[in-house]
This record gives structure tokens, sequence and C-alpha cells, in this order.
């Protein structure tokens, strides 16, 4: 009888080289012990292998390392699968481009509301850079019906032409305006001086031989053409989503005001007016219209407010966490800039040196050096002096800017613009 050594039941293995050219051998008597001896020695390396991981396993650098690896990649899984919605999601951009054909430009009109003479200058330094930049849309203002455009001054003997007059015939003929007289639209009532005559811009919603209009506040700066705001996705009204820093925050703003005209829009909106409470503005009964169907405007670079420059953080301007702010760069790419400094006065009144040195943008450290970086005060400075030379270029005498004062109602006029009779 054969012994167990010499009787082993023949199985295939497959070993090294024979493994990868694909032979196979088998266990016999013979080969056997070898076959043992090659299996003890892998259990071996494995034994001591496994003693070498426990032990460096077991020190602590290696244990800090592998905590600190557990963490980054938990923090990467978080980041990634439960974070915050986007902060800044993206806004409504043109639909079709400038220069698209089929477009008829004459369907689409800039307007401009005027309810007393410093506003109409502020009105035609406007239009002035409407013409001077170009555009393809037709160009409207809406004054008060009293005015004419023909009324002379009888107590000169020249009898020359009112300044009130004088400025709109300007409009007419150095700006291809277009002139509708209309009855102001105001509650005698309102608490608020300023939002009286505001009322008035809402007469756009009855321009219905356009199809849309876009609204521009005359206290502002015209800087590059916005033909494509026209272009915006359809909608019954679009402003721009603007930041106004604390207590505000994001809000609305009627700065530039995109809307389609229509008879019956216009109804309720002229029926809100007369029903409107005392302390409400336009904004309110834009926002009581129209409380889910307003389209969002970009801020950036639709409404740039001078304000802007005055804030120490612009995050919410630039709507993202890594741009570095670059005041030159910003003015330079935004299409319109709105003069927003309260308490500071309307451009076309002189801040005393007092409100400036309390309220003009403060200095900080450049990037080079920790040297002083003053260019967000040389660019709010350069906006307020260049409006000033514009407004004494366009308008001429008796429009130049002047001290800050108070009309006879006791108001002050540095914010309600009554200066010129």
């Amino acid at each position: 009888m054969r012994s167990d050594r010499s009787y082993i039941t023949r199985k295939p293995f497959m070993q090294g080289e024979e493994q990868s050219r694909g032979r196979v051998q088998y266990i016999t008597s013979k080969n056997y012990d070898a076959f043992l001896l090659r299996s003890d020695i892998h259990m071996a390396s494995l034994r001591f292998y496994t003693r070498r991981l426990r032990l460096a396993l077991s020190a602590k650098s290696i244990q800090l390392l592998f905590i600190c690896i557990l963490i980054v990649s938990l923090g990467r899984y978080v980041v990634l699968h439960n974070h915050d919605p986007d902060p800044f999601p993206p806004m409504p951009g043109p639909v079709l481009k400038v220069d698209d054909e089929g477009i008829d430009w004459f369907k689409f009109a800039y307007v401009q509301y005027v309810t007393t003479p410093e506003y109409l200058c502020s009105a035609l330094q406007l239009w002035s850079q409407v013409e001077t930049i170009g555009s393809h849309a037709q160009r409207l203002m809406l004054y008060p019906a009293h005015w004419s455009a023909d009324e002379v001054d009888d107590s000169i003997p020249s009898k020359p032409l009112t300044p009130i007059a004088r400025l709109l015939k300007q409009a007419q003929t150095d700006y291809y305006v277009k002139l509708q007289p209309v009855d102001v639209l105001h509650k005698d009532h309102s608490e608020h001086a300023m939002w009286q005559d505001s009322y008035t811009k809402l007469l756009a919603f009855n321009l219905t031989q356009y199809d849309r209009v876009l609204h521009l506040e005359s206290d502002g700066l015209y800087i590059h053409n916005m033909d494509e705001v026209f272009l915006l996705p359809s909608a019954p009204i679009a402003m721009p989503y603007t930041y106004f820093g604390p207590p505000t925050g994001w809000a609305y703003s009627s700065q530039l005001l995109l809307l389609h005209p229509s008879s019956n829009l216009f109804q309720q909106v002229e029926s809100a007016v007369q029903h409107a409470e005392p302390h409400e503005s336009d904004m309110d009964i834009l926002l009581t219209l129209f409380p889910t169907s307003i389209l969002a405007m970009p801020q950036r670079p639709y409404n740039l407010l001078s304000g802007e420059f005055r804030r120490k953080s612009h995050i919410e301007y630039l709507r993202n966490t890594t741009e570095t702010w670059d005041p030159e760069k910003v003015l330079g790419e935004a299409s319109y800039m709105h003069f927003s400094d309260w308490p500071i006065p309307k451009p076309w009144i002189r801040a005393t040196k007092e409100e400036l040195n309390r309220y003009m943008p403060s200095c900080g450290r450049s990037e080079w050096f920790g040297a002083t970086d003053c260019r967000d005060r040389t660019v709010w400075l350069g906006l307020y002096g260049m409006y000033a030379r514009r407004r004494k270029e366009v308008c001429g005498l008796g429009f130049e800017v002047q001290e800050r004062g108070f009309t006879e109602k006791g108001e002050d006029r540095g914010m309600v613009g009554d200066m010129v009779g």
C-alpha cells in the first residue's frame, strides 16, 4: 500500500513562468516537498510585511497623517454634495443680437421724464451722451404740459427763449429727441416731495406706439450703448436687481425701467396711483402690481451706483468671491451709472467740504508693498467733477452746479432738485 506522502491526487497548479506561458504543472510525490517549501516562504514573507505594516500604522505620525487625509476627504465630500445653492445664480441676457436683421428699432425707445428745470438739464446731459455714443432706438422725453418750447422771456428786450424753452428746443435739434407734453401724474398728499412727481415715469406704460421702452433716470451717466437691454427676455416689466448695502440689501431699482406699453396695464397703474397711500412710492406701486412677473435685470453692468465706490466689500456687485475689485475697470465696463450717495446731495448741488470729508470713499492699502490706494476716491470725485463740467457745457448759463440751500417750503433742494424757476 502506498504511503500518504507518495500517493497524491494529481491537481493542477500554475506557478511563475509556467503560469505566464499557460503551461499546467501537476503536484506529484516528486515535487510536493518543493511546493511546500515555496508555500512556507510565501507565508513567512506575508507575515513579515504584515508585522511591518502594523508597526508603521502604530506610529503617531502615520496615524496623524491618516486622520488628516480622512478629514480632507470628508470635507471635499461635504463641499461637493452638501453645499448651499449658488448665491449668485445666472442672470438673464439678451435673446437676440443688436445687429440681427429683422429688428424694427422704430418700435423701441429710450424715455426720460422731467418735471423741474434741474431735471430737464440732467436729461439733456444724458441725451447728449446717447447722441455721442450712438443708439438704434428712438428717443422720447415727457415734460409737463404747461411748459412750452416756444415760450419767450418778455422781461428782456430781445425776448429770448426762456431757459426751459431753450433746453426743450436743444433736445429736439441737437439730440433728435421727440417731445411729448403730459399731465404730471402725482399725489398731492404724498409724504415725500421727491416721490410726488416720480409717478410720472409710470406714464411710459401708455406709450403704446412702441413695443418696448426703456426709461432712464436723468441723474445718471450713459456710458455705453444700451440697445441690447431692449432684447432681454419678454416680460411686462424688467428692473435691475440691485444691492444697496445695509439695511436695504438686495432690492429692485426703478432707475432703469424696461416695460411693454399696454393700455390695460396703464389703467391699472393709473388707478393704483390714485389710490396710493401717502407713503407709497412709484416702486411700491410696481411691486404691488407685479409681485411675481418682474424680470430681474443684471445690476452689473446695467446699473452701477456711485455709492458702490464707497463700500468696503464689492462681492455683491461683482457677483463672485474671487475677482479683485478694480474701480477703473468696473466704471469702464458699466453701461449706466446712477448718482446714489445719500446723504450727499444730487450732483447739481455742490456738497460741502464737511460732507465730502465725511462721506467720500476712504483710501485703502494697495497689494503692492502696502502703498496707499485712493483709486475709489479718485474715480468717485471724478464722476461728480465730470458731471459739473458737462452740465455747464450742455445747459449753459443758469444751470451751473450751485451751493446747497433750501426751497421756500423748507425742503433741501439738494434732494428734490428745485432750483431754477
